[in-house]
């Protein structure tokens, strides 16, 4: 057996360390070019993302096909009859 003690070799830490993701990065700025856009895109998404929560606040008529609405009483009847419940009668024919 020996009776040298095993030594730690510690590996050396990088020159430029990315300041978004933490790994290193070998660019000429220090930064990573894909951390880059997603730390320039930050302020854009977040406008994105507050629009599509607004948008989906907003009602949105559901109207369906095969339905009509009739001008006097206001119901939906199916696309192809001709006279409402209420005695109008679509034209067409």
């Amino acid at each position: 057996m020996s009776s040298e003690k095993s030594v730690i070799v510690a590996q050396p830490r990088p020159k430029n360390v990315c300041p978004i993701c933490g790994q290193a990065s070998y660019s000429v700025g220090g930064i990573h070019p894909q951390c880059a856009m997603q730390q320039a895109d930050a302020p854009r998404m977040i406008d994105v993302r507050a629009a599509k929560v607004a948008e989906a606040k907003v009602k949105k008529p559901v109207g369906q096909k095969w339905k009509k609405k009739c001008p006097q009483c206001g119901t939906e009847v199916h696309a192809r009859r001709e006279a409402c419940e209420c005695g109008h009668r679509f034209g067409g024919r």
